[in-house]
């Protein structure tokens, strides 16, 4: 009988979810989400992001983000820091200011992602390379502060990285700032 009740609660739970098919036939309005502001400038240029307080706090972040320094192929700093078969380590050194008024506490390596000539992004991954320090799990910024360190991505060797992009809350801020890479 308990078998019977959890299945006919699974079924009623699954009926609201649709199907591909479905969710072809009634797609979600189209201005659903907000649309993403995009700043394209050159490594060493700065963009002001801005994003949403997570704490719960009513202000909106705004980091002061600039991509200093570049390394393409990037040396894993330990004995067991090597990047996968095919793949070598990118480094990318970002600067971060708080410029808003309320206290940027997150991790800084979720918003980041590098992007390809062909247009396929590459989130960061694990590792220290000997270019120098990365950011600590979770960087806690209060207006004026400011804190730098390398984001580490594992790329394809023949992939052309044409730009670096960060953006605030894990990238679903509706600013995104885009350097080009040379």
């Amino acid at each position: 009988m308990r078998r019977l009740v959890l299945a006919a609660g699974m079924a009623v739970l699954l009926a609201g979810c649709g199907n591909a098919a479905q969710t072809a036939k009634n797609p979600q309005p189209a201005g659903s989400a907000p649309p993403v502001r995009v700043h394209r400038v050159n490594v060493g240029d700065v963009v002001t992001l801005t994003g949403t307080d997570d704490a719960g706090g009513a202000g909106r972040l705004r980091l002061a983000v600039r991509v200093e320094q570049v390394v393409a192929t990037a040396i894993g700093k330990g004995a067991f820091e090597n990047p996968r078969k095919g793949e070598r380590f990118m480094a990318v050194r970002f600067v971060l200011k708080n410029v808003g008024d309320t206290t940027y506490d997150d991790s800084p390596t979720y918003g980041a992602k590098a992007v390809d000539g062909s247009g396929r992004g590459y989130d960061p991954t694990v590792a220290t390379v000997s270019a120098g320090a990365g950011f600590a799990r979770v960087v806690r910024l209060r207006h004026g502060q400011s804190k730098s360190g390398f984001v580490v991505f594992a790329v394809p060797k023949k992939a052309k990285v044409t730009d670096v992009q960060y953006a605030l809350n894990a990238e679903f801020a509706e600013d995104r700032g885009e350097w080009r890479v040379p």
